[in-house]
């Protein structure tokens, strides 16, 4: 009786904390307590220690009854601020009194993430014709553009990161957030920053992490913005500057990284494009709602930092269920394991659920034997109620099967019932044992993933969802976008192999490439971009096993390149094509630029014509016209703005053009549709002499004290 009571007073207490919009994670863990996992379990949350004191990465979403000295009076520290997002990270201790804090609308741990020739691919895109100036104002290579690359196993000494000409390095600074043995950057509280060439060559390198010595966040900088080191490997945006961010892995840490370099553009007063070549299943909602996509959101719309992200390599994997419950009421599958897998860390698979048009759901984990006779199954656990299951282990033969749930029964925005599952399987015969997935609902649809779980708590491979039975289900293709992939203002790419111009062969989707659409109906990926055998820059500090083609040397050092597939590959591609663009024309808002990419996107026989699509969004990205598009919109906004206060004439314009403003006027420039300002007035000018422009059509950009006026004007 007295566990039965001590059980309902548990529940009851769940239960009112849930009525503050707790995430499923941070369900899980005040389920267990906040004990930290044993061997037998994954490490799913992510932890920040400060002055000997452990406390958890978490993210929240504030009203305006929030105080923030709340949080501090419980001891907590208080990471990035974007918008009314912020991630903190709190004592173990305090983790039930920071729920009382008024001004929460959500609250959630930090969950963990992971993740041809350039020239040939560079003549796929079109870029080379961008670099030589072919139909545009002059050649564009992403000058006075920072490039944000969020990633590990970078090598800060690469000649790929000097300019063309091996004279002028271009990386302006590096968070390690592993590494503690330095400064933090100003206003944060972990990891270690390097300012400047001195600094940067110095360290030489990010340390070694969970990824060991890694090398892919060289190999995606190099694709973005290498200068070539004297090779054919030349990147995008080969003239851009460069920002590294070795970020620990979890949401928080992304965020932190985001709002780092956010802040380094800003003083610097140029514009940013951030590449992420990473991606999971297990984080967020998988719809675009989360608090991490809402932030991404808002920094893209508030601060016009353009996000351009890997869309996934899950294309061949049948590794996702859609659950119809509209004519049935239970559904089931296999689950596939990579037992035999030589990765090392892999401990099991991670199944996330989410509803889809049902407001609840109900699932349990059944296993059988090699005969198919059930020797097990957990009980059901439902969303309705927040249900969960706490760790738990089985002992059958020679074998240990291990398993935990987590439901909740809504979501914020969305409103989606949420499951997720942790299950291991550790006897290393294949066929001795079978686990079924098998989900419950009155009507509408659920969806479930299976991926890939390391013992780190990451992983983002999945594996197939299979019919061993005749009444199984088995596994699709679809809904392969992961996080943040699926967050309404990133820009999604696929992948495919590349088809330099006037080449016969190349061209086709790769296989691997994810396939849309997100499960609240939107089309992703948006764009397509070379993600096949790409060769870029690898660290040459890296203990992780490559093969290399090239090896040069400098300063004393070999250096490799090699290739690589994948949409890491591809994203990086966009990520110099948009730099390319903001060079060219950096008053582009990030929706503009996105606009843009699909607009300009080519499509060809591979394409299909039922263009926009799953498989290659809007088409393939073709940067020349990307730019030229860029350059034609300089001085203007998405529609011309005008004004009562100020009028222009005469329009058409002979030698004079008259302005009569009721404010001031500080300057007046004219642009041609190339976007080469021609004329420049500064003071309080009225009166513009216009007789040395050629017939034709032009932007007068107009700067009052209040606000920038963008007019279009015919000289004839």
């Amino acid at each position: 009786m007295k566990k039965q009571l001590l059980f309902l007073l548990m529940f009851f207490l769940i239960q009112s904390l849930f009525a503050q919009n707790i995430g499923v994670g941070l369900k899980g863990y005040l389920n267990s307590e906040g004990k930290k996992s044993s061997i037998l379990f994954s490490e799913k949350y992510s932890y920040r220690n400060f002055d000997g004191v452990k406390h958890i990465s978490a993210i929240i979403k504030v009203n305006d009854e929030f105080d923030e000295n709340e949080l501090l009076k419980n001891n907590s520290k208080i990471g990035s601020r974007i918008g009314n997002i912020l991630t903190v990270y709190i004592p173990l201790d305090r983790v039930r009194d920071v729920l009382k804090i008024k001004g929460m609308d959500e609250i959630e741990t930090s969950r963990k993430v992971s993740s041809p020739h350039l020239i040939k691919a560079a003549s796929d895109l079109g870029a080379d014709l961008v670099w030589q100036g072919f139909d545009l104002p002059s050649p564009y290579s992403g000058k006075d553009v920072i490039i944000g690359i969020t990633d590990w196993g970078f090598d800060y000494t690469h000649p790929m990161f000097y300019d063309t000409l091996l004279n002028n390095y271009r990386i302006i600074a590096a968070w390690d957030q592993f590494r503690n043995q330095g400064p933090s950057p100003s206003g944060y509280l972990y990891g270690t920053v390097f300012e400047g060439k001195q600094a940067l060559l110095g360290a030489q390198c990010d340390t070694s992490n969970i990824y060991q010595y890694g090398y892919h966040g060289t190999h995606v900088a190099g694709i973005a913005s290498g200068g070539g080191a004297t090779t054919n490997y030349r990147g995008i945006a080969y003239g851009s500057e460069l920002l590294f961010a070795t970020f620990l892995i979890d949401e928080a840490g992304v965020l932190d990284a985001y709002s780092w370099m956010r802040g380094i553009a800003q003083d610097k007063g140029k514009r940013l494009v951030v590449n992420g070549s990473w991606g999971l299943y297990n984080i967020g909602l998988m719809d675009g709602t989360s608090m991490f996509d809402q932030a991404i959101d808002s920094m893209s719309l508030n601060d016009n930092i353009v996000f351009v992200t890997s869309g996934g390599n899950n294309g061949n994997t049948k590794f996702h269920i859609k659950a119809d419950f509209n004519f049935s009421d239970t559904v089931s599958t296999g689950i596939g394991f990579d037992i035999q897998n030589t990765v090392e860390k892999y401990w099991g698979q991670s199944l996330t659920l989410s509803g889809d048009s049902t407001d609840r759901f109900s699932a349990r984990l059944e296993f059988y034997d090699g005969n198919f006779q059930l020797v097990h199954a957990s009980r059901w656990v439902n969303t309705i109620s927040n249900d969960y299951i706490a760790d738990t282990l089985l002992i059958i033969g020679n074998d240990s099967i291990i398993y935990r749930s987590n439901s909740v029964s809504s979501t914020p925005i969305s409103n989606r019932p949420i499951q997720e599952w942790a299950v291991r399987l550790s006897n290393s015969q294949l066929g001795q044992y079978f686990v079924i997935l098998s989900i419950i609902s009155p009507n509408g649809y659920v969806h479930a993933w299976n991926v890939a779980c390391l013992s780190t708590g990451v992983g983002n491979w999945g594996l197939d969802f299979k019919k061993y039975r005749l009444k199984d289900i088995e596994g699709d293709f679809y809904y392969s976008i992961g996080e943040p992939a699926v967050c309404k203002t990133a820009i999604t790419v696929a992948a495919h192999l590349s088809r330099p111009r006037d080449a016969y062969s190349g061209g086709s989707r790769a296989n691997f490439s994810s396939i849309g659409p997100t499960i609240d109906g939107r089309i992703k990926p948006e764009v397509s971009a070379p993600g096949v055998g790409v060769f870029s820059s690898i660290s040459s500090f890296a203990s992780q096993d490559f093969s290399s083609n090239n090896l040069i040397t400098f300063e004393g050092r070999d250096y490799p390149f090699a290739p690589l597939s994948g949409t890491s590959m591809s994203s990086p591609m966009v990520t110099g094509v948009v730099a390319l663009m903001l060079e060219a024309n950096p008053n582009l808002s990030s929706e503009k630029i996105k606009e843009i990419l699909i607009e300009t996107a080519r499509q060809d026989s591979y394409t299909t014509s039922t263009i926009p699509n799953d498989s290659w969004g809007w088409g393939k990205v073709s940067a020349h016209d990307a730019v030229k598009r860029a350059v034609e919109l300089i001085g203007l906004d998405n529609e011309i703005e005008s004004s009562p206060k100020l009028t222009l004439y005469p329009n058409p314009m002979l030698n004079e053009l008259n302005i009569v403003s009721t404010e001031k006027l500080k300057y007046v420039e004219i642009y041609d549709m190339f976007g080469r300002k021609l004329i420049e007035k500064d003071n309080n000018t009225n009166l513009i002499d216009v007789s040395s422009l050629r017939n034709g059509v032009y932007i007068v950009t107009i700067h009052l004290e209040s606000k920038l006026l963008n007019y279009k004007i015919i000289k004839r």
